[in-house]
């Protein structure tokens, strides 16, 4: 029985990851102030007027693209630029506020 036990343990903890946040960035795009949590898994968490949206890396021809489908919203950025698209509105684009 004890030994059913630690492998459980050491099964369920090999199952547990923490994402961790890489990159924290804040941008302007247009009249929207932006928050972006870049995770290493390779997705992004989008946080605009509270709302806190997922976005996951997808294929891009240049760049690097965030997509969900589900809220319609879109981060891509191409080298310094970032630009964001939300249900069909693209915002100009998007300067890094620092801190």
């Amino acid at each position: 029985m004890r030994y059913f036990v630690l492998n459980l343990l050491f099964v369920l903890s090999a199952c547990a990851h923490t994402v961790e946040i890489d990159e924290a960035k804040e941008y302007k795009c247009g009249d929207k102030i932006v928050k972006a949590e870049f995770l290493d898994d390779d997705s992004v968490i989008i946080k605009i007027n509270g709302n806190s949206t997922v976005l996951h890396q997808t294929a891009s021809e240049s760049g690097t693209r965030y997509d969900n489908s589900d809220s319609k919203m879109t981060l891509m950025r191409q080298g310094r630029d970032t630009y964001l698209s939300v249900d069909g509105t693209n915002y100009p684009l998007c300067y890094e506020i620092e801190r």
